[in-house]
């Protein structure tokens, strides 16, 4: 603490009362850690400390008024609004003391700096205010972290809402403390719904324990991370699969305060791999059959043929058409292919569009049915390039096909496909039937659980295939009546 004639100045007119004041605060203005100093009724700033000068940067005059020594000083609102009153001068003029005000002050050397401010007013005896003591303090760093804080919540908050994952953080109890909007959007509840839950309410009781377990040991301390895959109930019903990591947050003591959970809907992933999965069985099954068939094929041909080129004639033209059928599947990953490009493929070398009509509805095939009925058409195609309508100019092939509920099937659906031949030479029943006749006849019952059946029509050759539809199909598009020609 200075001298009284530095830092003590008394008036000849001051109030016994506020000499009072000043005498006994003498010597402990400076011993605080908070900026002070008081003043009398008219403003006359009375006594200070060093913490007041080396906020202020300078040290008032000798008799100066808080007013004039603020003159170039600016202060305002946190906002920015500029305040005409100082806060002493509100004390006193309405005797009410003033707490915890913040003050953006703009100092002479324009350096900005925020103040808190608390003003008591100082009272006599009787009541009068006789001056006012005020303590500030330096708050710009405190505020510029509170900014600086503020703005990182408000960007956490903003990331934890609007990401793409579900974001979830539980009490060691199981409740939930917080969650986000896609947590919500993946299990189709409210977040209030949520809220009044626990952790494990809607989870799949088969795939329950694993994560319970999980989930037990990082409450108890043994178990820092885990991640799990699990089926969960959404609120329409529907079965989901999710991806969920659990990580625990600790205090500095390394109490465990919550877990935090990120899920994501691996729906589709799952069944993709499920797809995958069949898909490897679906062709190891398709390879061991094609196998077989090719086996078959050779001894079948070799049987029935005169000389070795009539054999190579006929074999390979079987293993094209095999292979036509698996470039069909493979174009659309051994899942189906679609009926018409399988008759449209198989036809191709034989006959163009204008001697072939096809007529049927879109049908999409599953896999087996691909394979058998391009083995069927190729021997007929065959058949009819050699002896029936496409061995004459003028000859053509109608296939019609449809969906048809007949009497005697038991009430199941079937898929009936009529290949119709005309315009070519007469035709006769074969005395002997061949390999292309057991195939056709064979490979869709066999193959497929259905029937073939060949008519040798003098006008021309006729096949009726009727085939249950849930094996043969995978899908009827609606809406091509009458099919296309």
């Amino acid at each position: 603490m200075l001298d009284s004639n530095e830092k003590t100045r008394r008036a000849p007119s001051i109030s016994p009362a506020l000499d009072a004041i000043l005498r006994a605060s003498d010597g402990i203005l400076d011993m605080l850690p908070i900026a002070t100093f008081v003043c009398d009724a008219a403003g006359v700033i009375l006594q200070y400390n060093q913490r007041a000068v080396q906020i202020w940067g300078r040290a008032p005059q000798p008799g100066q008024t808080h007013e004039q020594f603020t003159a170039d000083v600016r202060f305002f609102d946190l906002d920015g609004t500029p305040l005409k009153r100082s806060g002493f001068a509100e004390v006193v003029a309405s005797g009410k003391p003033a707490r915890d005000l913040e003050r953006l002050v703009e100092r002479a050397d324009g350096t900005r700096i925020i103040v808190s401010l608390n003003i008591d007013p100082l009272r006599n005896a009787k009541g009068e205010i006789i001056g006012a003591v005020n303590c500030f303090l330096d708050i710009t760093e405190r505020k510029r972290v509170d900014a600086a804080l503020l703005e990182q919540e408000q960007r956490l908050a903003a990331t934890y809402e609007h990401a793409a994952i579900g974001i979830s953080e539980v009490a060691p109890d199981g409740t939930f403390l917080r969650v986000n909007e896609a947590i919500c959007r993946i299990t189709g509840f409210s977040r209030e719904h949520l809220l009044c839950n626990r952790l494990f309410t809607h989870t799949h009781p088969d795939d329950a324990e694993p994560d319970r377990e999980g989930f037990r040991k990082q409450v108890a301390g043994e178990l820092d991370f885990y991640s799990v895959e699990k089926r969960f109930i959404r609120k329409d019903g529907r079965l989901i699969w999710m991806s969920v990591r659990s990580s625990p947050v600790r205090d500095a003591d390394g109490r465990l305060l919550y877990l935090v959970r990120v899920v994501q809907d691996i729906t589709e992933r799952k069944a993709a791999e499920q797809r995958q999965r069949l898909l490897i069985d679906e062709l190891n099954h398709r390879v061991k059959n094609t196998l077989a068939t090719v086996q078959s094929l050779a001894s079948q041909s070799a049987r029935g043929a005169p000389t070795p080129a009539a054999f190579r004639d006929s074999f390979e033209g079987r293993l094209i058409a095999l292979s036509k059928a698996h470039d069909q599947l493979t174009r659309h990953h051994w899942e189906n292919a679609d009926l018409r490009e399988l008759l449209t493929g198989s036809l191709a070398p034989y006959a163009g569009p204008e001697r072939l009509v096809l007529r049927g509805e879109d049908v999409v095939l599953r896999p087996r049915a691909v394979l058998t009925l391009a083995m069927a058409f190729h021997e007929l195609a065959t058949n009819a390039a050699k002896y029936g309508a496409l061995a004459a100019s003028g000859g053509r092939i109608e296939i019609r096909w449809q969906p048809v509920k007949l009497e005697g099937s038991d009430g199941r659906a079937l898929l009936q496909i009529a290949w119709q031949e005309e315009g070519g030479a007469p035709v006769s029943e074969p005395t002997q039937r061949g390999f292309g006749s057991k195939l056709i006849e064979g490979s869709v019952q066999a193959e497929l659980g259905g029937s073939a059946r060949l008519v040798f029509a003098p006008e021309g050759l006729r096949c009726e295939m009727l085939i249950p539809l849930e094996a043969a199909v995978a899908e009827i598009e609606r809406g091509v009546p009458g099919g296309h020609d």
